[in-house]
């Protein structure tokens, strides 16, 4: 009797893999809110609700600062890899800052320091490749531009709004002494494909075209560092987000000092993806919270102070 196909077509549907994800972090005690959503354009430049499949916060705080993974799940069945080639090391963005994205305020104490991006291999490009040869449609380029494109505006909604909103407060008394919530939002995919990265000293065609295995050729990698420049489009569409959120949020966003730049400083982000596979997850994620409680932050408290508006003559 031949084996059932329905249980690959649930697997294609991607929710058991966004299960999974979600069923290890709530084993890790981490705090999930899935199918995350959020606004922005589409291709015809209209107001649009798009959603990315977790957003997921660690409950250990590194003084006052919250470790958050903004998440994207791709499924992909056995006949298929993802493979990347090495980033070249003399690239820019490489420091914790621009991989920790941490907001409303910069509370990293060595922003420029370089030490998560050690944790594992960088890469750059990303394709699919399937083992018949055939040219696959590249779901590494799909899961990437729906992350990139939503990380701004979700950092605006968490970062530059949520965390600020003094208004939640019981009375106007505790409102004078409200300090901010901080978070560093690292953008994550999670696959199940295995992933290869083209070895360094690879510099001859023919030595790819006839490899029998991709091992021959690439490192299998449990997770990469993903490096992403952000292109002319999509900054001009984040600094568009940033203008309006800091019109619109003004009575959040001027209160404190210098929110207003850190904002803007978000239009050319993120710079770094963490991909990960599934069965490295939960590893991964132990990495990266000890790697962020590890660091040294400034108390949120002593970078607050509320601006006083002047009142009107």
């Amino acid at each position: 009797m031949a084996t059932p196909k329905w249980g690959e077509s649930f697997l294609k549907s991607g929710l058991p893999l966004e299960h999974l994800t979600h069923v290890t972090f709530h084993s890790l005690k981490w705090l999930n809110y899935p199918q995350h959503e959020y606004s922005r354009p589409n291709e015809k430049n209209q107001e649009t609700w798009f959603e990315l499949d977790l957003m997921t916060t660690c409950p250990e705080e590194n003084r006052g600062t919250e470790l958050s993974f903004l998440i994207e799940c791709k499924y992909h069945d056995l006949s298929r890899y993802w493979f990347f080639l090495p980033y070249d090391p003399s690239g820019r963005w490489c420091f914790d800052d621009r991989v920790f994205n941490c907001a409303p305020f910069p509370t990293l104490r060595k922003p420029r320091a370089d030490t998560v991006l050690k944790l594992a291999p960088k890469s750059s490009g990303g394709i699919v490749v399937s083992m018949d040869g055939q040219k696959q449609d590249n779901a590494v380029r799909t899961a990437i531009e729906q992350l990139v494109n939503g990380f701004v505006p979700v950092s605006l909604n968490r970062m530059f709004q949520y965390n600020l909103d003094f208004r939640n407060v019981v009375s106007p008394a505790d409102a004078v002494h409200y300090t901010p919530g901080v978070t560093a939002l690292i953008p994550m995919i999670v696959t199940n494909a295995s992933l290869y990265r083209l070895k360094p000293e690879i510099s001859d065609l023919d030595t790819i075209r006839k490899a029998g295995a991709p091992s021959e050729i690439a490192d299998q990698l449990e997770w990469t560092w993903h490096y992403h420049d952000v292109p002319i489009r999509l900054f001009d569409q984040n600094l568009n987000a940033v203008h309006a959120h800091l019109k619109e949020t003004s009575e959040l966003i001027y209160r404190f000092p210098n929110v207003s730049e850190l904002a803007e400083d978000f239009a050319n982000r993120p710079n770094w993806i963490a991909i990960v596979n599934i069965k490295a997850l939960s590893k991964v994620a132990e990495i990266l919270k000890d790697q962020f409680l590890a660091l040294e932050t400034i108390e949120v408290e002593k970078m607050v102070r509320p601006r006083r508006r002047r009142k009107k003559p």
